[in-house]
C-alpha cells in the first residue's frame, strides 16, 4: 500500500505528460500535414501562375499579329480607296471628253449641215436663170443635183469643218436642243 500512495501523486503526472505528449504528437501531426497541403498548394498555384504566364505572352503574341494585320488590312483599304478614287477620277474624265466630243460632233453636224444648205442655197439661185421661150430644160441640168462640181466640194467642206481643232470651239446656240443637252464647258 505504501507504493500506492507513493505512486498517486505521480499518476496525474504521468496522465498529463502523457496527455501533454499526445496532444504534442497530433498537433505536429497536424502542422506536418498542413505543411504539406501548404506546399502542395504552393506548387499548384506556380504552377498555375507559369501556366497563365504562358498564356499570357501566347495572347500578346496573338494581339500583336492581330495590330500587324490590321495595319496590313488598313493599307490595303488605303491603295483601294486610292484605286477607287483615280478610277471614279478616270470615268469623270471619259464622260466629260465623251461629252466635248459628242458636242462637237453636233456642232460639226450642225455646221455642215448650215454649210450644205446655205450651197444649196447659192447654187439654187445661182441656177435660177431666165428660162427660155420654147420652156425646154436642157437635159444635163434636169438631172443633176447639185450641179457638177458641187457635191465634191461640200463633200470636202463638211470633211474639212468637222476636222477642224479645237481652236475653233463656239458654244452652240441656245435655241439648238440636241447640242444644249450635250453641251459640257471644259
Amino acid at each position: 500500500m505504501e507504493l500506492e500512495t507513493s505512486l498517486s501523486p505521480l499518476i496525474p503526472i504521468l496522465a498529463t505528460l502523457l496527455g501533454a505528449s499526445l496532444t504534442w504528437f497530433l498537433c505536429h501531426h497536424r502542422a506536418q500535414t498542413m505543411r504539406i497541403r501548404h506546399r502542395e498548394r504552393c506548387k499548384a498555384l506556380l504552377k498555375s501562375a507559369a501556366e497563365l504566364e504562358a498564356c499570357c505572352a501566347k495572347l500578346e503574341s496573338e494581339v500583336e499579329q492581330l495590330r500587324l494585320s490590321e495595319a496590313e488590312a488598313l493599307r490595303r483599304e488605303a491603295g483601294l480607296e486610292a484605286r477607287l478614287t483615280a478610277e471614279q477620277q478616270r470615268s469623270g474624265d471619259r464622260e466629260r471628253l465623251l461629252g466635248e466630243t459628242e458636242f462637237r460632233i453636233l456642232r460639226g453636224f450642225r455646221d455642215a449641215s448650215l454649210t450644205i444648205l446655205r450651197h444649196r442655197q447659192d447654187e439654187g439661185l445661182k441656177s435660177l436663170h431666165p428660162i427660155p421661150e420654147s420652156h425646154e430644160i436642157p437635159e444635163k441640168d434636169a438631172y443633176e443635183w447639185p450641179p457638177s462640181g458641187t457635191a465634191a466640194r461640200l463633200r470636202d467642206e463638211v470633211a474639212s469643218s468637222m476636222l477642224e481643232g479645237p481652236g475653233n470651239d463656239s458654244e452652240a446656240p441656245r435655241s439648238d436642243p440636241s447640242a444644249s443637252l450635250t453641251q459640257t464647258k471644259p
